[in-house]
């Protein structure tokens, strides 16, 4: 006799589902995006992809919503970085023999490629913790740093948002529903 329960795929996406139509969606993954952003280590679309994918209707708003709170958690990053500034300017630079210009130079380099750097972290799988604290203890300017933030979150996700709506998700509703097809035809 077969087991008459769904797997757990089928199980997760009703969840997710569940989820996306009480509302809980935009709050989940802002949440998320901005605790991502600033404190937990872990993958920026842990829940806005899932819950994409459970809706695909709404995967553009979810990317929306994902973008926001990642952005807000990397801008916190970046200001208590600028806020070490000053002690990386005293005596740490005069520790490891950096002068004033030394650190004027390699400012000036930040401020010409540190966007490109910026926004190759938001594409890779690796958290920008790292990148926003060091940006903004290096001096990269703020509307770099915000300006090349924006547009790799707002890539990374619509880019995935397309994929959702153009595919993905009929591929998960195909693959979670196929047994609860079989089974239909059981009863």
């Amino acid at each position: 006799m077969p087991d008459s329960r769904p797997s757990f795929v089928a199980r997760l996406h009703a969840r997710l589902q569940h989820w996306v139509d009480r509302g809980w969606s935009d709050r989940v993954v802002l949440l998320w995006g901005l605790l991502q952003g600033f404190v937990f280590p872990g993958v920026a679309d842990l829940f806005f992809l899932p819950l994409a994918l459970a809706r695909p209707e709404r995967a553009y708003r979810l990317a929306l919503v994902a973008t926001a709170g990642t952005l807000t958690g990397s801008v916190t990053l970046y200001w208590l970085g600028a806020g070490a500034l000053e002690w990386l300017q005293g005596p740490v630079s005069q520790l490891v023999g950096l002068s004033s210009a030394d650190l004027d130079a390699y400012r000036a380099r930040l401020a010409e490629w540190g966007g490109l750097a910026i926004f190759a972290s938001t594409m890779s799988p690796l958290s920008t913790k790292l990148t926003s604290i060091a940006s903004g203890a290096a001096g990269v300017p703020f509307g770099v740093f915000t300006g090349a933030l924006l547009a790799g979150r707002l890539t990374r996700t619509l880019v995935l948002a397309w994929l959702v709506r153009h595919g993905g998700a009929e591929l998960v509703r195909r693959w979670a529903e196929p047994e609860t097809a079989a089974r239909r035809k059981h009863e």
